[in-house]
Formats: C-alpha cells, structure tokens, sequence
C-alpha cells in the first residue's frame, strides 16, 4: 500500500512538471493550470479509492477464508455490521469443529473398545488405541483384517446397512471370538463405515458354564434320586438272602448273589462319581491370597516327581512372581492337567517322558502357566470335546477334571486354552 501511495505521488508530481513546461509553452495562466492540477490529482485520488475499494473485500474474505480474523472494517462503514456478525459465527464454527475433533480425538483414546472409521476405499482414518491392544497391530486399511479371519473383512467391506456379526478371530496362539458391528454414514456424498470389533470371548465362557452349571445340577438330582435307592435296596436284598436259602441249582444262588453284589458296587460307584462330579456346579467362590506362583509350580512338581521318577519333570520361566489366586483351586488345576500329561506320555514307551511346567507372559500381558508335555497329542474331534462335561477318552475317566479346571480359571477371571504344537500337548492357564 506504501508502495501503491509513493507511486501515486510519483506520478502526480511527474504530471505536474509537465503541465507546468505545456503552460509555458501555450501561455496558459497559472490559475488555469492549477486548476487542471487539481483535476488530475482528484482524478487519480479517486481512482485510488475505488481500487482500493476493490481489492478490499478480496482481502477481507481471503483473510476471513484463512482464518485471519484481524482484519476489520471502519466504523463507518455500511458494511462493518453484517461483517462483524459473518466473522463470529466463522469463529463460532471454527472453534465448534476444534472442540468436536478433540472430543472425539478424547473418546477414542478413552474407550477400551476397538473402533475404527474408514472411507469408501477401506482406508482407516480413525482408530481407537484399543485397536492395537485387541487385534495385535495397527490399521491403515481394511485388508489387514485378512490376516486374522477373511470372513470379517469381507462382511465390512460388503455391509453397506447397519450390520452385525459374529466371527472368530485368530491371534498368535490364542482365539476369540469377535462381536462386529458396522454402521455406514454418508457425509458430503463421501461414505465412511464405523466398526467395532469386541471381544465377547469372556462373556460366552461365563455363559457356557452357566449352563454346564445348570446341566450338572439338573442331572445329578435326577441321577442321585434314582441310584440311591437302587444302592439301598440292593444291599437290602443281599443282607435279606440267609445262608439256608436252597435253589434248584447252586448256581443260580450264586448268579443271584454276584448280581445283587454287583448291583450294588457300581451304584456305589456310580453314586460317588455324582458326589464328584456336583463340583461342577458348587464350586466355591476363589478365595484370593498373595502367593508365589514359582512355590506352587514346584510344590505340584515335586508331588509328581515322588511318584513318577521316570518322568523328567521341569519348572521354567520367569520366577519369583506374585500372584493373586486361590491356592487350594489353582492347586488342583495343575494336579489335573499334571496327571493328564503323565498319563499322556505313559503311552509312549519308546520316549522319554518329559513334562514342563513353564510360567511366562502372553502377548497382553498376562501371566501364564503352560503344562506341555512330549506325549501324542489330542486329537482333533478331541479338542473340540474336551472342556465339556463328561467328555473323556480314558476308559476310566469321569469326564470332569478338564471341565472343573476351566470353570476355576474363569472364576478367576482368566482362561484354560489348548495350545496345538507339533510334538505332545500343551495347557495354558491364563490368570485374569
């Protein structure tokens, strides 16, 4: 503008000196000259207030587009009103949509939900922190969810409506099962899809064991009602036979009495596995104590280790570590997936049996014991069956040590998970 001005005075005093050497030369009056100055000089102050009155509004929306709003109009102006009332609602808006973005910038970060917002191409714009912690990496598009289960990324990528399903997930060595809800919106003709991935893998072993619960509570008062009084009259019956008692044949007496006998053993028998197996559903509620895990893992050792010397038993992992649990549950957890794997390694007499008891943390975090051992594995249709009650491929098993074993590991808000490994079998108990 300086410059504009000096210029301006420039061209003034250039027209000036001319007009002055013109009147001396057509011997025009000093006053007709200056009056033809005048003229010119207002002639040109005008032309400089209308280019300037041009290019003012031009520099007033593009400060106003740049967010400059220190540029104002003169209090005289018609205009300074209407501009006055443009430039807060600008600012109004401006700071709105900063505080929106920080708000949602504050709740992604706050939620421990994955959440992501993507665009029509399927690239992420937006994720939550607990996206990383979930899925074990973080989302620049879509076809990352390939890596965990194809079925998700092709449900997201075709849901074009509200829309929600269930999905298992892949993760290392540990599966979950995914609830997915995509919603769509559509913001300047631009399609964007929110996604939620949460984990539901918690809430439906609390459910099944709920109603292995109910199960166990409806057949074992059914059972027992049943086998109590065939036991009872059964050694009724035996005590009822006398000595004197003559048959047509010896040996029907004697049919008669293994029969009774028999009769009433495996009602025994059969009335103590429902006493045991009532466990499942009177568990009590963890008692929880401050214990060295190492302690325990080389207690359960060295209980085996007595009675199986041919059995190389081994403690490993991170040591010295407290633990907050149920000493006496957590105890019989690890006798049972303990005597599972002797058992296991017994049938396979061309080995050296080997049992490992290892502590560490997992991925999240967690602490862990696995119990591995070197024997022949599970089988599949096996692993799908294990943790339900009455389940067993032993032909003196009762089908509850592994289903009791998962429901403490539960109740104290962690896992029981079968790890697949190219030798043997492998346990892992997750602690909340």
């Amino acid at each position: 503008m300086r410059f504009k001005a000096t210029l301006c005075g420039v061209s003034l005093l250039l027209s000036g000196m001319l007009l002055f050497v013109a009147a001396m030369h057509y011997q025009l009056s000093a006053i007709t000259a200056l009056i033809i100055l005048l003229i010119i000089a207002q002639i040109m102050w005008l032309s400089r207030l209308f280019q300037q009155a041009q290019q003012f509004p031009e520099q007033l929306f593009r400060a106003l587009a740049n967010g400059d709003h220190t540029l104002g109009l003169p209090t005289t102006h018609p205009l300074r009103k209407d501009y006055e009332q443009a430039r807060s609602k600008m600012q109004a808006t401006q700071l709105d949509a900063q505080r929106q973005v920080q708000i949602i910038n504050a709740l992604f970060n706050h939620i421990n939900l994955p959440m992501l917002i993507c665009d029509e191409h399927g690239q992420v714009i937006e994720q939550s922190t607990a996206v990383n912690k979930q899925l074990g990496t973080k989302m620049n598009n879509l076809e990352a969810l390939k890596q965990g289960n194809l079925d998700i990324f092709e449900f997201v990528s075709a849901a074009t409506t509200n829309q929600h399903g269930t999905f298992h997930w892949h993760k290392n060595e540990q599966p979950e099962t995914l609830y997915v809800q995509v919603s769509t919106l559509h913001v300047q003709y631009r399609q964007y899809k929110v996604i939620t991935l949460q984990s539901i893998t918690e809430q439906l072993n609390a459910k099944e064991q709920q109603a292995y619960k109910k199960l166990t509570k409806v057949l074992t008062h059914e059972v027992a009602n049943s086998i109590t009084p065939l036991a009872s009259m059964a050694h009724t019956c035996l005590a009822l036979i006398p000595d004197t008692l003559q048959f047509d044949d010896q040996e029907d007496k004697d049919d008669l009495t293994l029969a009774l006998s028999t009769l009433a053993s495996r009602s025994s028998h059969l009335s103590d596995f429902i006493r045991e197996f009532r466990q499942l559903s009177n568990l009590p509620v963890p008692q929880l104590h401050a214990t060295q895990l190492c302690e325990l893992l080389d207690t359960t050792k060295h209980l085996f280790a007595s009675q199986h010397p041919d059995v190389d038993i081994e403690v490993s992992g991170i040591t010295h570590i407290m633990c907050t649990l149920d000493v006496k549950q957590i105890e019989q957890v690890l006798i049972n997936l303990c005597k599972n794997a002797i058992e296991a390694v017994a049938t396979m007499p061309n080995t050296a049996p080997k049992v490992r008891l290892i502590a560490l943390h997992n991925e999240h975090g967690q602490l862990c014991v696995d119990v591995c051992d070197n024997g022949p594995g599970i089988t599949e249709q096996a692993c799908k069956m294990m943790f339900v009650p009455f389940f067993t491929t032993k032909q003196q098993g009762s089908g509850i040590g592994l289903s009791l074993s998962k429901q403490i590991m539960v109740q104290h808000g962690g896992e029981l998970l079968y790890l697949h490994r190219s030798e043997g079998a492998c346990f892992r108990c997750v602690f909340g």
